[in-house]
């Protein structure tokens, strides 16, 4: 195991490893859905191709002795490309959403659901600002790997980078065990929220963007069915908290506007109906597991490599 451990991290960063590492478990799950489904042949292909990539991209980068900022930067469109596996894999191995048992755990903490709890704070000017926070979700950790990419240490750069791809990869498996659409869905009707949650100039367009991101194509007619179940845990809690939690530790020039964005954007998540509050709890529960955990595995491979 030590060797091969060796060769590994002679020949790629703990950020390929990371996402290699999680393309394999996926495509091992695949496997076992051959048998249910045997038209996933093209999900574990598709699998073998980004590795394949990946694999081509670091021998390249080998030659040049490159480990710098350029060779963390290119994984993250990898971040969306293995995220599609999710869907493909849930609705084989899943007949039946989670989302009643989630309810039921958020009556038990708050004796109503979130959703409805916050009706009366329901504002235009609060939902624009809010779903804006929302789109930032993926833009606040490009902003803050791009400042730290300016440092002249790296260290903190990719430190960020290796816990921004691990938790994304972390949190595609967690979605596998608790597969559910979320309360824009189950409490409320889908096709009413434009009306009960007015916003001003954008909320529309941006709450159409995130639609289509998250498997609803334009003018579905089954939102419901096309949806990604990937609402247990908060991946947008999980991800905007280990943001946040590198903008405090790493002192970033922007932390203030990372902690008022990000508090707002998890905030954000149940005021906008995306999630139950029991997900944001396990978001962030898994946030800390995640930094936690990637330390671990990091000082596994950096005393092997």
């Amino acid at each position: 195991m030590k060797l091969i451990l060796e060769r590994i991290n002679k020949r790629f960063t703990s950020s390929e490893v990371y996402i290699i590492s999680t393309l394999i478990i996926l495509n091992v799950i695949l496997i076992y859905c051959f048998f249910i489904e045997f038209s996933v042949y093209t999900t574990f292909l598709y699998n073998l191709f980004l590795i394949g990539i990946i694999v081509l991209i670091s021998k390249i980068f080998e030659f040049k002795q490159n480990r710098g900022v350029l060779r963390q930067v290119y994984l993250v469109p990898f971040i969306f490309l293995v995220y599609t596996n999710v869907r493909v894999i849930i609705n084989i191995l899943f007949s039946n959403d989670y989302d009643s048992i989630l309810i039921k755990i958020d009556e038990l903490i708050l004796g109503n659901q979130i959703g409805i709890i916050l009706k009366p704070f329901i504002n235009p000017i609060l939902t624009e600002y809010l779903q804006i926070c929302y789109f930032m979700f993926f833009i606040m950790p490009i902003i803050h790997i791009t400042e730290l990419s300016r440092r002249e240490n790296h260290n903190d750069f990719d430190k960020l980078t290796r816990n921004i791809i691990f938790g994304f990869m972390f949190s595609y498996l967690l979605y596998l065990f608790i597969p559910a659409i979320g309360p824009r869905f189950t409490i409320f009707e889908f096709s009413q929220i434009s009306k009960e949650l007015p916003g001003l100039f954008f909320t529309d367009y941006i709450r159409e963007l995130v639609n289509v991101g998250g498997g609803i194509p334009l003018n579905s007619l089954n939102p419901a069915i096309d949806v990604n179940r990937d609402c247990m845990p908060s991946g947008h809690t999980m991800m905007t908290t280990i943001n946040i939690y590198f903008a405090y530790k790493f002192q970033s020039k922007l932390r203030y506007l990372f902690y008022i964005i990000g508090i707002s954007l998890i905030f954000s998540t149940m005021y906008l109906r995306y999630h139950y509050f029991i997900d944001i709890i396990a978001g962030l529960i898994f946030a800390y597991i995640s930094i936690k955990f990637e330390s671990i595995i990091y000082q596994k491979l950096k005393k092997n490599g």
